[in-house]
This record gives structure tokens, sequence and C-alpha cells, in this order.
């Protein structure tokens, strides 16, 4: 028979739960860098108008939207600190990044 294992001598840790890393500073961050995405895309746009240049114009919208509406929908739903009414508008946030993103989408003029 072999003696039973030695038990581990350091701390036992609990793993970071995802919630801690929906904290207003890193949404705010996430927002601002979708943001900052759909800017970049239309400046790429007023500087060119080559056809593959567009196509990675409408990547950089759609990215930066998807990124920026998600972090705002997982802060809504996620986080255990906000208030109903910050969730609220948070949801309005994120519908307001949506509705700017179809209407970038048609200003690139590209559907």
């Amino acid at each position: 028979m072999m003696p039973p294992p030695q038990p581990y001598p350091g701390m036992y840790y609990q793993p970071m739960a995802p919630e801690h890393l929906l904290s207003r500073r890193n949404v705010w961050f996430v927002n601002a860098f979708g943001l900052a995405l759909i800017w970049f895309a239309f400046i790429l746009r007023l500087v060119s108008n080559d056809v593959n240049l567009a196509k990675f114009d409408v990547f950089l919208v759609l990215t930066g939207g998807f990124i920026a509406a998600l972090s705002s929908i997982a802060a809504a739903l996620g986080s255990k600190k906000t208030t109903d009414m910050q969730n609220l508008g948070l949801f309005i946030w994120a519908g307001f990044i949506v509705a700017f993103v179809a209407t970038a989408i048609a200003g690139l003029g590209l559907i």
C-alpha cells in the first residue's frame, strides 16, 4: 500500500470570477476602444477610396460596434454592483451604438 499524498503546503486560491472584469473602468476602456475603431475607419475612408480599404473600413466599424455594444450588454447583465437604472442606461447605450454602426455602414456607401 502506498501512503496518502502529502497535503499541498501553500495556500489554496479561489479562481477569479469573471464579474470582477466588469468594472466601470474596464467597460469604459472597451467602449472607448470600440469607438476608436469606428473613428479610425472613418479617417481611413476620408483618406482613400480604395475598394480593399473600404472593406477594411466596414470590418473596423462592425468590429468596433460589436466590441462596444457587447461590453455594455455584458456589464448590464453580469455586474452585481450596478443598479437597475445603470443597467437600463447601459442597454440604451448599446442600442445607440448599434444604431450608429448601422448608420455608419450605410454612410460608407457599401451596403
